[in-house]
């Protein structure tokens, strides 16, 4: 199996990239779009600097996930017990 990568267009290296948000004629790497001078003015960066996590995971506390996975194993305890 084989991975291309698309050249970018500030540096010039073979990485992965995406299209700039400010320069749409643009395909930057992760670096250059870090390291870009009109970053902080920019509404919707190509990459950012670490993970994001989802909406659902911030929503939902500890103690609900914990109570639900608790009732879930409970659940199969009880059909374990009845067979």
């Amino acid at each position: 199996m084989s991975i291309y990568w698309e050249k970018c267009d500030i540096c010039g290296r073979h990485r992965p990239t995406r299209q700039c948000w400010l320069h749409p004629e643009r395909s930057v790497c992760p670096y250059c779009c870090l390291a870009c001078p009109e970053r902080p003015q920019c509404p919707r960066p190509a990459w950012f600097p670490s993970l994001r996590r989802s909406a659902s995971r911030r929503t939902m506390g500890v103690a609900e996930t914990k109570s639900e996975a608790k009732k879930a194993l409970e659940e199969l305890l009880r059909k374990l017990e009845e067979s």
